[in-house]
């Protein structure tokens, strides 16, 4: 079982990211925190294997969690989950050293198989993010580390 952590401010994205999770017993949520500041604590004492995190987020947003969570814990695996597909945030999301980047519109039907890739070391964006964008910004940060995508 892989535990994940879900950072999110708005407590119904929380809930509903709970919810698709809840059909995957290979997936257990260890917690949940609605700041950058407390994904960063929750991250020391609950010892997720994934966090699946907000970009925007009053103080700490996601990209910045996600580079102090990566300095300390370089093998949790971070999913961005945002509304933004603008390719200069998705290249931002991965130079921070996030995994994936998961779009909320896709979320119902492609969260467990972003968390099942980026598990497995692999690197997810999501479908609907430009191909060539989505390429040319995993190559760049990864150094030709697979990618998967739709």
């Amino acid at each position: 079982m892989h535990r994940v952590l879900i950072v999110d401010d708005h407590a119904f994205i929380r809930r509903g990211v709970q919810a698709i999770l809840q059909s995957f017993p290979e997936w257990e949520v260890c917690g949940e925190a609605d700041n950058g500041t407390d994904a960063i604590r929750l991250t020391e004492t609950l010892k997720p294997e994934a966090i699946i995190m907000d970009i925007s987020m009053p103080g700490l947003n996601g990209i910045e969690t996600t580079r102090e969570i990566r300095k300390k814990h370089p093998e949790v695996k971070i999913v961005l989950l945002t509304l933004h597909e603008t390719a200069e945030l998705v290249r931002s999301a991965f130079r921070a050293g996030a995994q994936g980047y998961l779009l909320k519109v896709d979320a119902e039907q492609e969260l467990v198989r972003a968390l099942n890739i980026v598990i497995a070391d692999g690197s997810y964006i999501s479908p609907k993010i430009d191909g060539e964008v989505a390429k040319s910004v995993v190559t760049e940060v990864t150094e030709f580390k697979p990618v998967h995508k739709n």
